[in-house]
């Protein structure tokens, strides 16, 4: 797994007397998974990108009393104002003035008591000190609010159509953006700076013959039409994994499309529009015969992410991204791998969710570092 590289290139300049420091950076981009209260495996992909028109270059001139002016400005030549040094009306010349303070930013989770969503939760509430909103089916635990950094949580209703999911994050974001108006009057300028839907959750098909003779074994359900039973268990493992993969992620579209911040540029002049992230699955790609329910509801997800990045991009400057995930590094998943402990090798290929926490938080703090919106 790839993870930015930075690299620190220093050299003096002739005829400048000022040292000038460059630092290049690329971007590199982690494939994440999805992640939930209960067992979650995701698959994986592994796309590393560098581009060099995403590296980032910064120069500073540092003036020192007494010293000859510099060669450009003996030609009468303007001084361009690079990285964070400012042209405060000297003559042209840069100094080392500090970039303006930014705002904290207003972060949604989505499947914010998952494994994954703890952890971008811990992330951007304590470590970044960001504004985050969770959001989930689960109440939060003390330990969440009060510790890790959740400003607000959104409850949303257990097994909820996509309607009401929708309706439900709708009216959790307006209170906290605008707590004392009411839906109708909601400031405008009031938006989220990005919707990182870590919900999702696992389950495989339902084996007709293990159904079957379970059904038999039990006395209790002698009466039971076996035909009948399995197709209604077999229907709800498919409708299970649209609610927990695929409706949130709709709704979190929807949100999207009302309150995340549009494009333009911060008071730095840098870059500044809404991020939206979703968590898919690389096995979706392909058929999944013994887990069609979350193979057709990942497959969705992909469709909708697809389809739903470039519209909101023109509409009003959002980028929207899906990573497609190795399994996490989680207790569950674990458990479900077996093994002998920590020295499996099988462990070293899971994604931790801190390297997902960190990629998609570079992702919010630096626009230019992101995949072109509706990509996977």
């Amino acid at each position: 797994m790839a993870s930015p590289i930075n690299l620190s290139i220093k050299a003096f300049l002739p005829s400048v007397s000022s040292m000038t420091s460059v630092a290049m950076r690329s971007a590199g981009s982690i494939l994440s998974s999805s992640s939930s209260s209960s067992t979650t495996i995701t698959a994986f992909s592994n796309h590393n990108r560098c581009n060099n028109n995403h590296q980032s270059y910064q120069i500073r001139n540092f003036a020192r009393p007494g010293r000859r002016p510099s060669p450009n400005k003996r030609r009468g030549r303007p001084t361009t104002n690079l990285g964070s040094s400012t042209n405060n009306g000297n003559n042209g010349i840069l100094t080392n003035n500090p970039p303006p303070k930014q705002s904290k930013k207003n972060v949604l989770i989505i499947g914010s008591q998952g494994e994954l969503g703890k952890t971008l939760v811990s992330h951007f509430g304590n470590q970044m000190n960001w504004n985050v909103i969770g959001a989930d089916v689960l109440d939060p635990s003390e330990d969440i609010v009060e510790k890790k950094g959740m400003k607000d949580y959104i409850p949303l209703p257990l097994d909820g159509s996509v309607a009401d999911l929708s309706v439900a994050l709708y009216r959790g974001v307006s209170n906290y953006l605008s707590p004392n108006s009411s839906s109708n009057n909601i400031k405008k300028s009031a938006s989220l700076d990005a919707i990182v839907c870590a919900s999702g959750g696992w389950m495989g098909d339902v084996d007709k013959f293990d159904f079957q003779h379970a059904i038999e074994d039990n006395e209790l359900l002698e009466d039971i039409d076996l035909e009948e039973e399995y197709i209604r268990e077999s229907s709800e493992v498919c409708e299970h994994m649209m609610n927990v993969n695929y409706y949130p992620i709709v709704a979190g579209g929807m949100i999207g499309q009302r309150f995340l911040k549009g494009g333009g540029l911060d008071n730095g002049g840098n870059l500044n529009n809404g991020l939206f992230v979703i968590i898919g699955a690389s096995a979706a790609l392909s058929p999944t015969p013994g887990m069609m329910g979350y193979g057709a509801a990942k497959a969705a997800s992909h469709h909708y992410l697809q389809s739903y990045g470039p519209s909101a991009s023109e509409e009003n400057g959002s980028t929207s991204v899906g990573v497609l995930p190795l399994m996490l590094d989680t207790p569950a998943n674990r458990a479900m791998l077996g093994g002998d402990g920590n020295d499996d090798d099988r462990y070293s290929k899971m994604v931790k969710p801190i390297h997902i926490a960190n990629e998609i938080g570079e992702w919010i703090k630096n626009p230019h570092l992101r995949p072109h919106s509706g990509s996977l």
